[in-house]
Order: C-alpha cells, then sequence, then structure tokens
C-alpha cells in the first residue's frame, strides 16, 4: 500500500484544459470532522501516513446505506455532478457495520448493488456447469460432516474443482461464451453482431447498452472493473460494437495506461489490475462486473479518495445476478477459505433454480439504468433503487448439527440412490443428486422430498434415455448402412487412384525418356544450323568470286542475282496484291452487312408507323365511344334528376291535399254564428268569363275580373313550386 500511496495523486484535467479547481471540505453530523486546506498543495501527503481524526460509525439497517450524502458539511459544498480529484481522510474506508441479518449483502461506503434478471438459456448454461461438477461437490460437502475424515490428497483435489466451478459460474453471469475455449470462440464476426450477443445473453450488458443509450449526450466517464484479460477483452469488443473508439492506440494502453473508450463525450475506462495508475479523466463511479472485484485494494481506494464525488467517496455499483453464485459471495459473512467455499457452494447449490428471479418490487434492466444515470448525473441525489432484501441462508451450527443427526437415518438412501445414479451416467442426473445431496442438512423431512423428486426424476430420465436410445439405434444403423456405401465408394475411389498413380509413374518414365529425346534433337538442329550458316557464308564467297572474276560465267551470276531481286519483288507484289483483295472483300461484307441493316430498319420504320396509324385510329374511336359514353351517362343523370323531381312534386301534391281535406274538415266543424248561417251568395262572373284553374298566377288576387277576391281554387297547391 505505501508503494502504491506514496505518489502524488494526479490531478485530472478538464476537457478545456484548465486544471480542475479543488473545493472546501465541510461536515455533515455523523461524517468525517476534518479542516482541509482551501486548495491542494502541489505535494500532498500519502494515505499511510495521514491522521484519521475522527471515528466513523455507521447504522446500516438495510443492504443500501445512504453513503452518496456528502462527507462534509452543506455549507462548504460546491455544486456539480462530476467527480473531482479531492483528496479525502482513509478513515471514510472503514465502517463499523450493525449486526446485519443473515444473507445481507456486505457493502461499504458508498457501496451499491443492483440485481439482474437471467435469461432462461443463460440459466441452462448456469445449471450445466453446475450440474457438471455434481459428483465433487457432493464429496467436498460430504468432506465437512461430523466423524468424516478425508485424506489429504482428495481435499487438495477437491479444492481447486471448487474454485473452477464457481468461476464457472461467475463467467456465465458475465457472459456465458466465457467458458467455451478461447480457440472456439474466436470468428470473423463484425464488433456489432458479438455486442448485440452480448446484450442478448448477459443481463449486465443489457444494462450497460441502455446506459450507454441514455447517457451518451452526458459528460460521464465510467471505470468497469473487470478480472481478467478475457473479460476486458469482452468488454472492449462490445464498446467498439457500440460506436466507441480507443482515445489513443491501443498498443499504448498497457502497463499503468487506462484502456479508455468514447464516444462524444461518454467514456468508458477498463481496469482488469491493480496497476492502473493514469486515467483518461475524472471518473463519476466504478461499475464492479464480476465477483473478483476488491474495493479494498490500494489503488481502488487511492481511485476513491482522489476522484471523489460531492466531497465523498466515489461510488461503487456491483453488478450482481439474483441470487446467482457471486450474489451469495457478496452476502457470506467472514470465515475460514475453507468454510467460506462450503458455504458459497452450499447456497449456491441450494438456490440454483431461484438464479435470476427477481426480488418482489425490483425494477427492470432499463429502470435500473435510468435510475442509475439520475444518480450518477445529480451529486445531491440518494440512491433510489430498492434495497437488496437477504438471502435465505442457514447457519453453519444448525447445518452442522442437521446433518449429524440426519447422517445415520439416511446413509442408507443415500447409497441405494448413489448407484442408481452411476449405472446411468447421465450428467443432468448426477447434478440433481448433488444439488439434492448438498441441501441434506436441512433436516429429514426435507430429505424425504428430496429423495421422492429425485426417485421421480430419475423414472423420467430413465424413460428419457429409453427413447434416446431406441433413437440413436435407428440413427445407427442408418449411419452403418451410409457407412457402407461409403465404403464402397472409398475402395472403388482407392482403386481409381492406384490406376492413376501408377499411370503417373509411367508417365514419368516416358516423360524422361522425351526429354532425352528432345535434348538430342535440339543439339541436332543446333548442329544443322551451324553447318546452314557456313553452306551460306561460302555460297556467298563463291557468288562474289564469280562476280569478280568477270566474262560469262560473271555475267551469268549477275543475271541470276537479278532473278532473285525480281523474284523477291514479285512475291511482295503478290503479298500486297493478296492483303488489298482481303480489304476489298472485307470492306464489301461491311457494306453488305450495313445495307441488310439498314433495310432492316426501314422495315422497323414502316412497321412503327402503320402501328402509330392503327393506334391513332382506335384512339379516336375510344374518344368516340367515350363522348357516347359521357352523352348517356348525363342522359341517365338528368332522367334520374327528373324521376326525383317528379317524386317530390308527387310527394308535395298528396301533402297539398291532405292539407286541403285538413282544412276543408276544420271548416265543416267550425261552429255556425248568425254571420255564418247565411249562405254566400254565388259570385257573378263576367260576360265571356269562366272559372279559371288554380295555379301560381290564378289564385284570385288579380284579373278576370274578381277584384282581388279569392277564387275556388286554393293558393296552397302551388306555393313551394314556386321556385321552380
Amino acid at each position: 500500500m505505501d508503494d502504491e500511496t506514496d505518489r502524488t495523486p494526479p490531478s485530472p484535467q478538464p476537457d478545456n484544459g484548465t486544471p480542475a479547481q479543488p473545493t472546501r471540505p465541510s461536515r455533515m453530523d455523523g461524517d468525517i470532522e476534518a479542516e482541509m486546506p482551501a486548495s491542494i498543495p502541489e505535494m500532498t501527503a500519502p494515505l499511510s501516513v495521514r491522521p484519521d481524526t475522527d471515528s466513523i460509525s455507521h447504522s446500516h439497517t438495510v443492504v443500501h446505506h445512504s453513503h452518496a450524502d456528502s462527507l462534509l458539511q452543506p455549507s462548504q459544498l460546491t455544486g456539480g455532478g462530476e467527480a473531482t480529484a479531492q483528496t479525502i481522510y482513509p478513515g471514510a474506508l472503514t465502517v463499523e457495520h450493525a449486526e446485519d441479518p443473515p444473507g445481507s449483502a456486505r457493502l461499504g461506503p458508498a457501496e451499491f448493488a443492483v440485481t439482474l434478471p437471467m435469461d432462461s438459456r443463460v440459466k441452462d448454461d448456469y445449471e450445466r456447469v453446475l450440474a457438471g461438477a455434481a459428483a465433487d461437490l457432493r464429496e467436498f460437502l460430504d468432506s465437512f460432516l461430523p466423524g468424516t475424515q478425508v485424506p489429504l490428497g482428495d481435499r487438495e483435489y477437491l479444492w481447486p474443482k471448487m474454485q473452477e466451478l464457481v468461476e464457472g459460474l461467475n463467467n456465465t453471469s458475465v457472459h456465458p461464451d466465457l467458458n467455451v475455449p478461447l480457440h472456439l470462440s474466436e470468428g470473423d464476426s463484425s464488433p456489432q453482431k458479438e455486442a448485440s450477443w452480448a446484450e442478448y445473453s448477459s443481463a449486465k450488458f443489457l444494462l450497460l447498452g441502455h446506459l450507454i443509450e441514455m447517457a451518451s449526450d452526458h459528460d460521464l466517464h465510467l471505470i468497469l472493473a473487470v478480472q481478467d484479460d478475457r473479460k476486458q477483452a469482452l468488454i472492449e469488443r462490445y464498446l467498439l460494437g457500440k460506436g466507441f473508439a480507443y482515445t489513443r492506440a491501443r498498443e499504448a494502453m498497457d502497463g499503468g495506461l487506462e484502456v479508455s473508450l468514447a464516444k462524444g463525450p461518454l467514456s468508458f475506462g477498463i481496469h482488469s489490475n491493480e496497476n492502473v495508475n493514469e486515467l483518461l479523466k475524472a471518473p463519476s463511479a466504478i461499475f464492479a462486473f464480476d465477483a473478483a472485484f476488491n474495493a479494498k485494494s490500494p489503488s481502488v481506494q487511492h481511485i476513491r479518495t482522489t476522484y471523489t464525488r460531492n466531497e465523498g467517496l466515489l461510488p461503487v455499483v456491483w453488478l450482481l445476478v439474483a441470487n446467482s453464485c457471486e450474489h451469495v459471495v457478496r452476502c457470506l459473512p467472514d470465515l475460514p477459505p475453507a468454510n467460506q467455499m462450503r458455504a458459497l457452494v452450499l447456497h449456491t447449490a441450494r438456490l440454483h433454480d431461484e438464479v435470476g428471479d427477481l426480488q418482489e418490487g425490483a425494477f427492470g434492466v432499463r429502470q435500473n439504468a435510468e435510475e442509475i444515470l439520475h444518480f450518477l448525473l445529480d451529486s445531491f441525489a440518494s440512491w433510489s433503487l430498492p434495497a437488496v432484501e437477504p438471502l435465505d441462508f442457514v447457519s453453519t451450527p444448525e447445518m452442522d448439527s442437521s446433518a449429524s443427526s440426519s447422517d445415520g437415518s439416511h446413509s442408507g438412501d443415500r447409497k441405494r440412490s448413489l448407484p442408481e445414479e452411476d449405472t446411468d451416467g447421465h450428467a443432468s442426473k448426477r447434478a440433481r443428486v448433488g444439488i439434492h445431496g448438498a441441501s441434506r442438512p436441512t433436516g429429514s423431512s426435507f430429505l424425504e422430498q428430496d429423495l421422492a423428486q429425485v426417485r421421480s426424476a430419475h423414472a423420467a430420465e430413465k424413460e428419457k434415455m429409453q427413447t434416446e436410445l431406441a433413437d440413436m439405434q435407428a440413427r445407427l444403423q442408418a449411419t452403418e448402412k451410409a457407412l457402407g456405401i461409403l465404403q464402397h465408394r472409398y475402395e472403388s475411389r482407392t482403386q481409381e487412384l492406384h490406376k492413376m498413380r501408377q499411370e503417373r509413374d509411367r508417365t514419368a518414365e516416358s516423360k524422361s525418356s522425351l526429354e532425352q529425346r528432345i535434348e538430342k534433337h535440339r543439339e541436332d538442329i543446333s548442329k544443322l544450323k551451324d553447318e546452314r550458316a557456313e553452306l551460306k557464308h561460302e555460297l556467298e564467297a563463291a557468288r562474289q568470286e564469280l562476280k569478280t572474276g568477270g566474262g560469262t560465267l560473271g555475267d551469268l551470276e549477275a543475271a541470276r542475282e537479278e532473278i532473285r531481286r525480281l523474284t523477291k519483288e514479285i512475291a511482295g507484289l503478290e503479298r500486297k496484291a493478296d492483303y488489298e483483295k482481303n480489304q476489298a472483300e472485307y470492306t464489301r461484307e461491311q457494306y453488305q452487312n450495313a445495307s441488310t441493316v439498314a433495310a432492316q430498319a426501314g422495315n422497323e420504320l414502316r412497321q412503327v408507323r402503320s402501328q402509330n396509324e392503327e393506334l391513332t385510329r382506335k384512339t379516336q374511336a375510344n374518344a368516340n365511344q367515350l363522348r357516347e359514353t359521357n352523352m348517356k351517362n348525363d342522359s341517365a343523370r338528368h332522367l334520374a334528376r327528373i324521376q326525383e323531381l317528379e317524386l317530390s312534386l308527387a310527394a308535395r301534391d298528396d301533402l297539398l291535399r291532405r292539407k286541403e281535406e285538413e282544412l276543408r274538415e276544420i271548416r265543416k266543424n267550425r261552429p255556425s254564428t248568425r254571420s255564418t248561417s247565411t249562405q254566400p251568395r254565388s259570385p257573378k262572373w263576367a260576360a265571356g268569363s269562366r272559372p279559371t284553374s288554380p295555379g301560381i298566377t290564378n289564385n284570385g288576387n288579380g284579373g278576370n275580373g274578381n277584384n282581388g277576391l279569392a277564387g275556388r281554387g286554393s293558393a296552397l297547391r302551388f306555393s313551394s313550386d314556386a321556385s321552380f
């Protein structure tokens, strides 16, 4: 710790290039009483030599404690949600825990736990890992029974087996592919596909994906703490698939430099060892991605006390799959290593059916991410997620007493169940026996129930295995038949291969003899060429001598040379004539082809013109038909309107007739008086006149000498049709 803390803590540089200004410490009731200077000096005392001025006493009544509050006075707090480079006293790292219920999560100051679900497919992998070590698990638990003496060699053999089991279960909680051999898990898949697969397979990566989606526009730097290099590489591939990029060259981030990736203002730092001493910038929180994270290590304490949150410790968020092995180990008390391992594997086996089952009132993964982001952005916000309920643990004395009382009475049942299990040899069946055997210390009634369940499970597994055996036999017969066919094909191909090899050998032998003959022919040809060249030189010399000798022979040789020259010229002219003839033939063929194409184009043009004329005629005919159709439609519409108006007129006439009848009835039923008892006189018509029919213009309001008196017809008949 001295080597880690004797150095001056690095002061992070903000994005704008100005150094971070420290804040003045303050004090709250029940927290550290410390007077810090107004500014951080250039040289600060290391953690190992700073005095702890006040003892801390925190009362923990629930799993999540109020460590998010400030450790200093409210009057001296400074605003801002980012972590600042402010060194506080290490006394804040030591907390006196009150008596918590058994099974409660053991968390330090400013440490919080988030329980996550587990997919059913991943849960099958989890149970498969547990089933693979069921026999060793049962043997390890039996070694702790009273009166049982286990040889030292067996215990040394079982201890690494249990460690391997715990590591496999924790790997499954982080990502199932961590249990796959490295040469099988490596592939050519893109980082985007690997990121999608990680979110589908692990609730931790799903929570991280929601957090990235919601915090992409916020200036945050989060530390992801993992155990080994393979998990670190897995997280790096995931962040690359989500669009993040390295802040510097990957090769330069080894040793004490933080492996950091950023996408906009959001950045992540990955810590897989305790040698990281240089960060990209001030972190906002540490996420414990697996159970191997040690919050008490000097490097983690140095980071938490240097980069504070609102003058308090840098928060640590534990990502735990509910009821898993990493959840159990976080809830176990401090015990000797052997008893610690015994309690861990025992409670892990007891809770294997409840892995990934969230407690009542727990939030979903996305809602957890929202609450965590709200907590990180607001430095004065408290932890708002529900407290993790204690696990149902059985104390060690109760396990020992129950085991000693039930060991003798049920040893026969165990001896009968184990041979039945070993005869079958199925891994899942051994897992069930081992898991239920691990829960024997809970009482005799529980053992009887487990025995009945084991027997029923054994019968079901036996029937299932018989069905699988019949299926495998049928498949074996089909495979044997296919192998027979393949054997025949293999033998025939082998014979063909043998023949081809013999032919190849013969060809190789003949090839060597042919190469020798070819080489001999080449030598003969070269000799003949040399002789030919010598003869040509001798011929030229003889001809030259004949020319220089003069006389008849000289003239004859000159004539022969002229003949040879003329012969060469004739041959050249003939070749030229053949070439010109070929060119003329080629030109004639090209002309014929062009003429043929032109004729075809003319025919096509005439056809197109005829088709155009035909289409024009069809268009005119269609236009005439369309006009006739429109006229018919207009006529039909007008006739329909006329019928509608006639029906309306008939209805109005009927209404008028009924009104007139009602009016006559009213007149008839009107009580008679003296004035009404006299009969009205008939009007006198003018000479040559006659009554007119009632109508709009003949309603007795004028004309025919009526002097404005009402005629015999009623004026109501056509009153409604006046608009027409």
